[in-house]
């Protein structure tokens, strides 16, 4: 959990809804579609996020705002390696995926993204023909008790004044998420309790025991000390946008007019 320090995101964006319409390119491409936002209000899409149909399964690799009225090419990684069929058009925004995707995913590296989806479905025993992340979630007994058990651990947050959530694993960090406001935080909640209780992690020889709450606050200082100083680019879509990767973690920002729409870190990978 992260609270304070960050300014309120007071802007009027909204997340996407059914004049939203995400589809493949006329002429279609692995890593990057087209979406229409109809509204006359930004729309938010967050890094990570799952995009349901089209040619195969996609996952968003950065977060962007959509300006009203707009048609907006933004980058994605394919998380169904065995499928390019199908409609032109999405269902629209599916899951969070859990971190272990996300991070490759925020480092826009296809073969890392396909090799994480590999490694979740070999971990939980479950056959796909097309290597979908999708599949993950299709066994209606397993999925029924996912769900009881997401309900139950979202039922407990987010807390009044929160602006983002921290996922460890015993002593280990495992993602790092900042929105630029309670609400955004709130409208996410579900979805990533969900991504982080379905993060299979790998063990690690090399983990050295320490104390938790430190380590968290360690990590939050590189992270906000690294995005201050590292130099903005023009955004897909409205804002600036930010990408680091150094020795302690990998991550993202997006801001617009200064103030900070989303940001995602995880640790470095040895």
């Amino acid at each position: 959990m992260y609270q304070g320090g960050v300014p309120e995101f007071t802007q009027s964006i909204i997340r996407p809804n059914d004049l939203v319409v995400i589809r493949e390119k006329e002429s279609p491409t692995v890593p990057t579609l087209v979406v229409e936002n109809k509204n006359g209000s930004p729309v938010v899409l967050f890094v990570g996020e799952t995009l349901e149909g089209g040619r195969q399964q996609r996952v968003l690799n950065q977060t962007v705002v959509l300006p009203p009225f707009s048609e907006t090419e933004i980058p994605v990684s394919c998380v169904e390696q065995g499928r390019w069929h199908g409609s032109q058009q999405f269902g629209g925004i599916g899951r969070m995926s859990p971190s272990n995707v996300r991070r490759s995913a925020n480092r826009g590296y296809q073969q890392e993204v396909w090799n994480e989806v590999r490694y979740l479905l070999s971990s939980r025993s479950v056959d796909s023909d097309t290597q979908a992340l999708a599949d993950l979630y299709r066994d209606p007994e397993t999925d029924a008790a996912r769900r009881s058990k997401i309900e139950k651990v979202a039922s407990w947050g987010p807390l009044p004044g929160q602006t983002g959530i921290v996922v460890t694993h015993r002593d280990a960090i495992q993602s790092l998420d900042l929105f630029g406001s309670q609400e955004f935080l709130a409208a996410m909640w579900p979805k990533m309790v969900e991504s982080a209780l379905g993060t299979e992690v790998k063990p690690s020889a090399g983990s050295k025991r320490q104390n938790t709450s430190d380590a968290v606050l360690k990590f939050l200082d590189r992270v906000s000390h690294s995005l201050i100083e590292s130099s903005a680019q023009q955004s897909t879509g409205l804002g600036d946008f930010r990408r680091i990767e150094n020795e302690y973690f990998t991550g993202q920002a997006l801001t617009l007019d200064g103030v900070l729409v989303h940001a995602s870190a995880f640790p470095s990978v040895d």
